[in-house]
């Protein structure tokens, strides 16, 4: 009897790694992961735990000794190190990164146009491509290109998968809070960055681990780089304003320049995503066949329903660091309705007179209308 395929995955206690791993059981796989240990999730599948820190080599030598995989999912740890340390032990390496491997995702002022490339596709402009170069950016980049150079080296068969901005259960940031803290506190009014005009490509962890389990095994992936993305996305205010509806809730929204609210900003989105973070996935369906299998609209209701049952605590979100300091955004809220009300009576400003450039005739005519169209 054939024995089973085998696959480790590097992390698997976060939002997409229990997805992964009962994935890859349907598939058939002997699966494992490796993680140091200090989360726990009651809801991972039974499969075999490797604890070791997968940020360092010498830890990862000696959990790894002489084993091998059919495939390793790399969703934790220094990328670079994880790469290396696995070079001639698996089949197949999928490295998962992200979206600030992009030119423009950091320092944007250096770009030209300004910001990101709207749509990125995998094949753009990395942050390399310019200068300076955000020294985050230029780890995450540097470790891309280690994994592809091991697999052209024939240390395994090599996939980058860039995550973008991940949401569900578990997350490790919860974005939702930001919004759902101040229904259930009873505030009135919130404050979004530049009108929540901004639109940073989500993408559903269930999602996202589809994009990778689509990847194992499949020669088409090979060498080969993937965006997440849900198939609908949103502004910061659609966003917000669908948790508002899934709580039965009622919020004024109030646009603040984000110059002024970088709280606010830090809060709902990477201060560095400017303008926008908007990624093209489509590679993913064309060479992977991947579906998504899971609506934006229904993950959101789930991660709402799970926060609801799980609020954010300091113990389980250390990092999170949304304020919550009222006092702070009412002063800012009365001192912007008086910037505007200033701004209104000091330079009125008027609409412009909207006219459609197309010709209406109001007899049949071979001349121009009234209006000289």
């Amino acid at each position: 009897m054939k024995p089973s395929p085998t696959a480790l995955v590097v992390g698997g206690t976060g939002p997409t790694g229990p997805h992964l791993i009962t994935g890859l059981l349907e598939r058939g796989y002997e699966v494992e992961i490796l993680h140091r240990g200090v989360h726990e999730p009651p809801e991972l599948p039974e499969v075999r735990h490797i604890h070791a820190d997968p940020h360092f080599r010498e830890t990862l030598d000696a959990a790894i000794g002489g084993r091998t995989w059919d495939v390793v999912l790399a969703t934790y740890g220094r990328l670079r190190t994880v790469a290396q340390a696995f070079a001639g032990k698996c089949g197949q390496f999928i490295g998962v990164g992200g979206v600030p491997v992009y030119r423009g995702f950091f320092e944007p002022e250096a770009a030209r146009p300004y910001g990101m490339r709207l749509l990125a596709r995998e094949d753009g402009a990395l942050a390399d491509a310019y200068e300076p170069v955000a020294p985050f950016a230029a780890k995450m980049v540097a470790a891309e290109r280690e994994v592809f150079r091991l697999g052209a080296a024939g240390a395994y068969a090599a996939t980058m998968v860039r995550y973008s901005q991940i949401y569900g259960p578990r997350n490790i940031v919860p974005w939702e809070w930001a919004v759902m803290k101040r229904i259930a506190d009873g505030r009135r009014r919130m404050i979004l960055p530049d009108a929540g005009l901004w639109i940073v490509t989500r993408c559903a962890a269930r999602n996202a681990a589809e994009v990778l389990l689509c990847a194992v095994g499949n020669p088409a992936a090979a060498g080969e780089a993937f965006n997440v993305a849900d198939d609908d996305q949103q502004t910061t205010r659609q966003w917000a304003e669908s948790i508002a509806v899934l709580l039965g809730a009622e919020l004024e929204f109030v646009g603040v320049p984000s110059e002024l609210a970088p709280s606010a900003m830090g809060e709902l989105l990477s201060p560095t995503a400017r303008p926008h973070v908007l990624v093209d996935a489509s590679r993913a369906k064309r060479l992977l066949g991947y579906r998504e299998v899971v609506t934006a609209a229904d993950a959101l209701a789930e991660t709402v329903a799970w926060l609801t049952e799980h609020p954010v605590t300091a113990e389980d979100y250390p990092t999170y660091n949304a304020r919550f300091d009222y006092a702070m955004e009412d002063r800012l809220l009365a001192a912007w309705d008086r910037a505007r009300d200033l701004v209104r009576r000091q330079a009125p400003d008027t609409p412009v007179d909207m006219a459609h450039p197309m010709p209406h005739p109001r007899v049949p005519s071979l001349e121009a209308d009234a209006r000289g169209r």
